[in-house]
């Protein structure tokens, strides 16, 4: 019957028969089964690419220097018209939870374990997350540590996991406690960490800690991305490629050690006379030997312009490997650009590789922008914003921070934290026609100064107006002259380009 039976398929990808795909077999599993089965494995294989493999690391590391850099900083931006407070009012608000926000973020007492600022734990922990899928953080009180008391404890993938002996579940799978709407509700972590210096015994024992306090604040932080739903855990951001990497990993080791032996440019001496002809031997100084082994086993080893003798009857069928091979780039480059793409960015781009024409380079950087702004939009969202609202949430039981209504109105303490977290300025390719874009944008109001000065420093247009009104006093204070004006960009508009072709119709 047509449509049905083992060959009667209604689409080929399920077919079962052909050369194909009768040996393409896949997984039935729900996401936390198939995460149960594989997460851990994935895990410790992608930590060892990205601390061995060169293109794993530069992955990594190029996600995390264009997505954190040197920190992402607060910028509070309150609605005030909803609040019913004066535009003077929250500006100065603003201000003042900025600033009190950089002191505590900019102090390694942020960090429960005192090695790392706010901005180096947002590096730490998305690479943590990018690695091996998924990183926790603990918000903890402790108002000895620092004068807003809240503290972040780090904790990597593998302490979340189930109590010893305790199977997944429905409800709690993976170190994961969830109600029956799938939202978490606890996690379990271990004491210590996996094969840790200490006993292996506390790596066995685990601590319940609630998702959230009485308040509805996160106790825990979980940041990873979700690739299907019902899924509870992170997958690492280099799963799809290890196979890919780690056998690029092999064939680059072996076309080195290939060139290598091919650079010595070894002399082999063979002898037709068997009375005369020496045991095989390597004219490398025995202090100077890798091996150390000795015998007539033991490897031969060379050094640049080695002459070896050979024993009689024995013939070096090849000793030039024709290394280096002209054709390893081409071969290596093509993977590497299947694998940066797949994680969403390019591979000119993770190797520093800038050697096409400038419409490439730039078509290569708006690219992989997309996928930063991407991870960027998740990270904050994560871990930045939940850790901004535990803080001003603390400052305000302080009395540090003055919120009106905040801890009686749940809407009014969203509206209170709302803010924007901004990162390191954008490179500029062509830093004078990009400017020139960017003047013309501002001047036909389709940019605000704030949002230039944020694209270009990083910085805050009030910093800048404040410092450029200073140095202005200054300059009056020592007598020293205005500096020459900056001519504005001439603004381009429908209206002007219409007015000159009708000018020039007249003119005709």
């Amino acid at each position: 019957m047509l449509g049905y039976g083992q060959r009667g398929v209604a689409w080929k990808g399920a077919s079962a028969v052909t050369e194909a795909l009768k040996t393409f077999f896949v997984s039935k599993g729900s996401a936390d089964r198939d995460l149960s089965a594989d997460r851990e494995t994935i895990a410790l294989r992608a930590r060892n690419l990205y601390q061995n493999s060169a293109f794993s690391g530069a992955l990594i590391n190029t996600l995390d220097i264009n997505v954190v850099g040197t920190g992402l900083k607060l910028r509070p931006v309150i609605p005030w018209e909803l609040l019913g407070v004066k535009r003077k009012d929250a500006r100065a608000w603003e201000k003042k939870a900025q600033t009190l926000f950089e002191v505590w973020a900019s102090s390694k007492k942020c960090d429960t374990e005192k090695k790392a600022d706010f901005h180096e734990l947002q590096s730490l922990a998305l690479k943590t997350q990018l690695v091996t899928g998924d990183v926790f953080a603990l918000t903890q009180y402790d108002r000895k540590a620092n004068p807003f008391g809240l503290r972040i404890k780090l904790l990597e993938a593998d302490r979340c996991r189930n109590p010893f002996g305790q199977f997944d579940n429905q409800y709690l799978a993976q170190g994961i406690e969830v109600d029956k709407n799938g939202a978490a509700v606890a996690y379990h972590f271990t004491k210590v960490p996996p094969f840790n210096l200490d006993d292996f015994t506390d790596a066995l024992k685990t601590v319940r800690v609630p998702a959230f306090d009485s308040f509805g604040y996160p106790n825990v932080i979980h940041c990873f991305t979700a690739d299907r739903t019902d899924q509870r855990r992170g997958i690492s951001a280099i799963a799809p490629i290890i196979s890919q990497v780690k056998q690029q990993e092999r064939y680059q080791d072996a076309e080195l050690i290939a060139a290598v032996v091919s650079a010595l440019f070894t002399v082999f001496l063979e002898s037709n006379n068997p009375d005369e002809a020496p045991e095989m031997d390597s004219d490398v100084p025995e202090e100077e030997r890798v091996s150390g082994q000795n015998g007539p086993k033991a490897p031969i080893e060379m050094r640049p312009g080695s002459v070896v003798e050979l024993p009689y009857g024995y013939k070096v069928s090849q000793a030039n490997p024709q290394r280096p091979n002209v054709n390893y780039k081409p071969f290596v480059d093509s993977i590497f650009c299947e694998a940066a793409a797949r994680v969403g960015v390019s591979y000119e781009v993770v190797l520093k590789q800038f050697s096409s024409s400038y419409n490439a380079v730039r078509a290569a950087l708006l690219e992989s922008k997309k996928t930063y702004n991407r991870i960027k939009k998740n990270f904050v969202a994560d871990f930045c914003q939940p850790i901004y609202e535990k803080w001003l949430y603390q400052s305000v039981l302080t009395g540090i921070v003055d919120v009106p209504d905040f801890m009686s109105d749940e809407l009014k303490a969203a509206m209170w934290s709302r803010c924007k977290w901004v990162g390191d300025s954008a490179f500029l390719l062509d830093p004078l026609k990009e400017t020139q874009a960017m003047k013309m944008q501002v001047d036909e109001q389709m940019m605000s100064r704030s949002e230039a000065v944020t694209s270009v420093t990083g910085g805050s247009y009030d910093r800048v107006t404040n410092e450029l009104e200073e140095e202005k006093e200054m300059r009056e204070e020592r007598g020293l002259p205005e500096p020459g004006a900056v001519n504005k960009t001439e603004s381009v508009s429908v209206a002007t380009v219409e007015n000159n072709d009708d000018k020039d119709d007249e003119d005709k």
